[in-house]
C-alpha cells in the first residue's frame, strides 16, 4: 500500500474550521499531485500529517468525497479518485466553455494592474517550458489571474472545482512530445488578446487551448482510469 507522502501543517483553531483547514491540506495535496490518482489514503497518517483527530480527517474526506475527489475503497478505506476517459471528456467540454468566458471577461473588466499580473505570470509560464509539473504550476497561476481579472466569483468557483479533478489529465496532456511548447505558445497568445481586450479573440483562444489540451490527453487515457504517465520528463 503506498503511503502518504505529503507535507502537512498543523491546523489552526478555532475547532469549528478544524474539518474545513484539513480538507483543504488534502485538497491542496491532490491538486499538487503529492497524493496520486489510485493512492489509498491512511487516517492514522493524515491525522500525524495535520495533527487532527482521526473523527476530523474522517468528516474531511467525506466532504473531499462529495466533491469527487475521494473515493471509498471497499474493506481499504478512501483513495484518491482516478479519472474516467469518460469523465474527463466531459470536464474538458465544460472547461472550454468556462476557460473562454473568463478570457471574455478579462478582456472586458481587467484594470492595469489585472493586465500587469498577467503578463507576470506568463513569465513564469515561459520559463518553465521544459519541466511538467513547474508548467502545469505556472499556468494554474496565470488562470487564477486571468478569472481573477473578469471579477466574477461563480465563475472563479466552478472552475477551482474542475480543475482539482483534471491536474493528472494536465500532465499527460503535457506529456505528449512538442505540447508543454505549443501550450505555452498558446497561453502567451491568449495574454496577449486579453491585454489587449480583445474579448472575442480571448475567448476563442482559450477554448481553443482546451480543446487542444483534451485532444493531446484524451487518446493516452485508457477506458478506465487516469494514470500519470512514466516517467515525468524534466519534472
Amino acid at each position: 500500500m503506498t503511503t502518504v507522502t505529503f507535507t502537512g501543517n498543523e491546523v489552526a483553531r478555532p475547532p469549528a474550521l478544524i474539518r474545513d483547514q484539513v480538507a483543504e491540506q488534502i485538497r491542496q495535496a491532490i491538486t499538487n499531485l503529492e497524493l496520486v490518482p489510485g493512492q489509498v489514503l491512511s487516517e492514522r497518517e493524515l491525522c500525524e500529517a495535520t495533527t487532527a483527530s482521526r473523527a476530523t480527517v474522517r468528516e474531511a474526506l467525506r466532504q473531499l468525497q462529495s466533491e469527487g475527489l475521494i473515493v471509498s475503497t471497499t474493506g481499504r478505506g478512501s483513495a484518491v479518485a482516478r479519472l474516467s476517459a469518460d469523465a474527463a471528456r466531459q470536464i474538458y467540454e465544460v472547461r472550454s466553455q468556462l476557460e473562454g468566458l473568463a478570457g471574455r471577461l478579462f478582456a472586458e473588466r481587467a484594470d492595469e494592474a489585472d493586465r500587469r499580473a498577467l503578463r507576470m505570470e506568463l513569465i513564469h509560464v515561459e520559463a518553465a517550458v521544459d519541466d511538467h509539473r513547474g508548467l502545469a504550476k505556472a499556468k494554474a497561476g496565470f488562470y487564477e489571474k486571468l478569472v481573477a481579472g473578469g471579477r466574477n466569483a461563480e465563475l472563479k468557483q466552478l472552475l477551482d472545482m474542475i480543475n482539482r479533478r483534471v491536474t493528472a489529465v494536465r500532465l499527460i496532456s503535457l506529456s505528449k512530445p512538442g505540447r508543454a511548447a505549443v501550450s505555452v505558445s498558446e497561453v502567451r497568445a491568449i495574454c496577449d488578446a486579453a491585454v489587449a481586450g480583445n474579448a472575442d479573440l480571448a475567448e476563442k483562444l482559450c477554448r481553443q487551448h482546451v480543446e487542444n489540451a483534451a485532444a493531446a490527453a484524451l487518446p493516452q487515457l485508457d477506458a478506465e482510469s487516469v494514470h500519470l504517465p512514466v516517467p515525468l520528463s524534466s519534472a
